[in-house]
């Protein structure tokens, strides 16, 4: 991996300089060294009424604070840990989607630090995953970490590929939760929640995440625009393209159409039907060149070609994404590969693989997700961190306020590939495939 230039790391330094001294202070004013003597007890006589026994004291909370003996048993073993990954000298990282266009950086500053060899090989999760599978079936095992949106990690999961990741969390910054969204650490895999860990998710009106073509659609119809279903007025017929659900890149969005409460399965089979003219594509550099061209007005459920399109507005392109207001409810979105983490089997590099699984997802670590970024990461499910760099700040969490978790509450996973496969009966049903 390329070396991070000094100014990089000069900025990330200081952040953090300013959290470990806030949580030294924390520590310091919670625990007192000195102990207090306990007076000598008076000897009770024979024949004194025996005092009732007091109620124990209640069990320590395992998500609590760590205690300075603990502290210093995890720094104990937190050196074992790095000394046994620089002996294996290297992790094998395969990112997907937004992950491999966000964070060779970050790589790059875990290696810097550690002096680990941080090997990264990118592309799209489908293919990635493809690759793992294929060669977890020849009995080769050359991947340590893995970061792939839920659509694909599902594969995996059934495959039996992954292993869970709970065991493998030693850091008290990452195992308390108490600096995670809600006070805990989130997996979207609705079933067993501890193989695919996610650790960021945007917040936001929930307007599908689409983008258009500024020369084509006008202020005034932004404006105009107060629901999701004003998508469907007909004079946007035939000028809006999409990844189709059939597909891996978008499921997270289709899934999104059929749990969200305010949206559901009348959207989308309006959206799909063919007199709409819809134009389903899988190809990324299609969807990012035709709507930037004027192919076409907009796309939604885009996939990484959403990002492709922000980087182009951000050097002057005539494309927008879309994020005010709708009627429907507001909600937090992470499905994607750059807000996911997963650890394959028979990991070749175990050690070091454990400890970039916890450093990344520790103050630290998610600090140089905000900060050294290549693209644009949703913000991280960390609310200790400040949610700055090279985050979309129209994404961050505002305190206080209530979001719908459709990629991270249970209550919502559970159903997410049932209603990805809804909505691909829908889309069949419409269009065939």
């Amino acid at each position: 991996m390329r070396n991070l230039s000094r100014t990089m790391i000069g900025r990330l330094t200081a952040l953090l300089l300013t959290g470990v001294l806030v949580a030294l202070v924390g520590v310091a004013c919670g625990a007192d060294p000195t102990a207090t003597p306990v007076p000598t007890a008076t000897p009770v006589p024979p024949t004194a009424t025996p005092v009732p026994s007091q109620p124990s004291e209640p069990a320590p909370d395992p998500t609590a604070t760590p205690t300075p003996d603990a502290m210093m048993m995890f720094k104990s073993e937190w050196e074992d840990l790095i000394a046994e990954a620089q002996a294996e000298g290297e992790v094998v990282i395969v990112m997907g989607g937004s992950a491999s266009r966000n964070y060779r950086p970050v790589a790059a500053a875990f290696e810097e630090k550690f002096g680990i060899t941080t090997t990264v090989s990118t592309g799209s999760g489908g293919a990635q995953t493809d690759r793992v599978l294929a060669e977890q079936s020849a009995g080769r095992y050359d991947v340590d970490i893995m970061m792939i949106g839920g659509t694909s990690a599902l594969r995996l999961i059934a495959a039996e590929a992954l292993v869970p990741i709970p065991p493998l969390l030693i850091h008290p910054e990452v195992t308390s939760g108490d600096g995670w969204f809600q006070g805990r650490v989130w997996y979207s895999d609705a079933a067993t929640q501890e193989y695919v860990l996610n650790h960021g998710a945007a917040a936001s009106p929930e307007n599908l995440g689409m983008r258009y073509n500024t020369d084509i659609v006008t202020q005034a119809d932004i404006d105009a625009m107060t629901s999701v279903f004003d998508y469907l007025d007909p004079k946007w017929a035939n000028s809006i393209v999409s990844i189709p659900p059939i597909a891996e890149g978008a499921g997270g969005t289709y899934s999104t159409i059929i749990s969200h409460p305010d949206i559901g399965e009348d959207f989308l089979k309006r959206y799909v039907d063919p007199e709409f003219g819809v134009t389903f594509s899988t190809d990324f550099r299609f969807i990012t060149d035709s709507i930037a061209g004027g192919k076409f007005a907009m796309g939604i459920a885009i996939g990484s070609a959403g990002r492709d399109l922000d980087g182009l507005a951000e050097q002057g392109g005539p494309s927008d994404r879309l994020i005010k207001p709708f009627k429907e409810a507001d909600t937090l979105s992470g499905g994607g590969a750059g807000d996911n983490v997963q650890m394959p089997i028979n990991a070749p590099h175990p050690n070091a693989a454990k400890l970039f699984l916890n450093w990344f997802l520790s103050i630290e670590g998610q600090t140089a997700k905000h900060e050294l970024s290549e693209g644009t990461p949703n913000p991280s499910l960390r609310d200790d961190i400040p949610c700055t760099g090279t985050v979309d700040p129209r994404e961050c969490r505002e305190s206080g306020k209530t979001y719908i978790y459709l990629t991270g509450d249970p209550v919502y996973t559970q159903r997410t590939e049932e209603s990805l496969e809804r909505a691909r009966e829908i889309y069949r049903a419409a269009r065939g495939g």
